[in-house]
């Protein structure tokens, strides 16, 4: 029986130009893949953008209802991925639609009494927590508790509160599972809050020692003392505010004209100077109706809410809100496609920042929005045609030509690039026709076989 011949070996070849044809092929393949991609992640969405309809100015949108749908989701003011629908979590956010309110600046302030107070939002995940289930945990459990199952956030941290507990009383060492529902506990006795009840937050006390102007923004206050207050342009009902030549005086300090209030985006001070920037419900408080020295945070927001006189009669500057309403009430969409493809819980954010509705005295939130004037279903809160054209202008450019590069190197590699008899790539316009690469081909001691089968060359052959 005759020895089997040993395979052949495969000629080593040129490395460069295999790294070459190899990249080129995975640059095709990449290129490729991301064309599909972005036709639905950025072509089509910019086509829709260009198409929308949607004013390129923006107008000021506050929050009026947040929603967590948690069944059937219908639409979603954020999607986490474009290609999928919305499932799981599924936020439907509800705005009222305005122009932008007065941009003011109050002049001649006392530097000393220009203070600015904030009463920050709380965030329940900060509650400190008891595990009722664990030994002698909660045996001197004191203040207003939300539990579930023994387990007990303590409300008393943050929040005042003062309810009336009338239900079953537990023990909370002995029967912490009876521990559902919200409990008013005592030394770990508990007594159950039947009754719907309310807390304030702990805020800082505002002082009124001399103050006659209260700028409300976010959750905070910037309280002072001043001579007047400007406006710099003069609201126009629902169409774009008038930017003013010269500013228009509308309140100036004296034994009657009261203490000014007013809610803004955004309040900065200048040295003896407040600027303020989309300030709407402008109104005057009787100075005898504010509490002497202190008042808190609550007997603001309601002096606030109470005030009968409006600041301006004509309503040109820091008119009321529903003088510059365009829609009362529609949806809000993070964009056009009302989803984004970043998967980094970016749907989250956008909730946490346009999602506050202005429960329990706090500030709702109020941002930039893009409308359709034809159109008053939705508005967005990301909308910018310079930016969707770039974003188009690279996605289109980047991929079309690495894909048309590679397929026309591929193309002619495949025109001069042959494979000889010795298994080797030979380049037909490189050098008189030798080997890519022009090295030699190279053999080892697997190639000799036996010498019936096949002799070996001798040193004259």
């Amino acid at each position: 029986m005759g020895r089997k011949a040993k395979p052949l070996p495969i000629p080593e070849q040129d490395r460069r130009l295999c790294r070459i044809i190899c990249l080129c092929q995975l640059t095709l393949v990449l290129s490729g893949v991301a064309l599909v991609y972005l036709t639905v992640a950025i072509y089509m969405p910019s086509h829709r953008a260009f198409q929308s309809g949607i004013e390129p100015t923006p107008v000021t949108c506050h929050t009026v209802n947040t929603f967590m749908q948690t069944s059937y989701c219908d639409w979603a003011s954020c999607g986490e991925w474009c290609l999928t629908r919305t499932a799981g979590f599924c936020p439907q956010i509800e705005v009222q639609v305005r122009r932008n309110g007065t941009q003011v600046r109050l002049e001649g302030c006392r530097p000393r009494r220009l203070v600015s107070i904030a009463c920050p939002q709380v965030d329940p995940e900060a509650l400190k927590k008891f595990n009722c289930n664990n030994g002698t945990e909660c045996s001197a459990l004191t203040g207003v508790f939300n539990c579930s199952l023994g387990h007990c956030a303590n409300m008393s941290e943050l929040y005042q509160c003062a309810p009336k507990a009338d239900g079953i009383v537990v023990n909370s060492e002995h029967d912490n599972m009876k521990l559902n529902g919200f409990f008013s506990c005592y030394k770990s006795t508990c007594v159950k809050i039947k009754q719907v009840f309310y807390c304030t937050r702990y805020c800082p006390k505002i002082s009124t020692t001399g103050v006659n102007v209260y700028l409300l923004y976010e959750d905070s206050v910037y309280t002072g003392e001043c001579e007047r207050a400007v406006a710099l342009d003069k609201a126009n009902g629902s169409e774009d505010p008038v930017p003013l030549a010269d500013p228009a005086e509308f309140w100036r300090a004296d034994n009657d004209s009261g203490v000014l209030m007013a809610s803004c985006l955004a309040v900065s001070r200048h040295d003896t100077t407040l600027s303020a920037t989309d300030c709407v419900n402008g109104s005057l408080v009787d100075q005898a109706r504010v509490p002497k020295l202190f008042m808190n945070f609550t007997v603001l927001w309601s002096l606030y809410e109470q005030a009968e006189r409006v600041a301006d009669l004509g309503q040109w500057f820091a008119p009321q809100q529903s003088q510059l309403v365009i829609y009362n009430r529609t949806k809000l969409y993070i964009n056009l496609e009302a989803c984004v493809n970043t998967l980094q819980g970016e749907c989250k954010q956008f909730l946490n920042t346009h999602g506050r509705d202005g429960d329990n005295h706090t500030a709702p939130s109020r941002f930039p929005c893009y409308y359709d004037k034809s159109d008053s279903s939705f508005v967005v809160a990301r909308f910018d045609l310079r930016k969707t054209w770039r974003e188009l202008l690279i996605a289109a450019l980047v991929p079309s030509t690495l894909f048309l590069l590679s397929a026309a190197t591929l193309c002619v590699i495949t025109r001069s690039v042959t494979v000889g008899d010795d298994a080797r790539m030979h380049c037909k316009y490189c050098g008189g026709g030798s080997p890519a690469g022009g090295e030699p081909v190279r053999t080892g001691p697997d190639d000799e076989t036996d010498n019936e089968e096949s002799p070996a060359l001798g040193p004259g052959a």
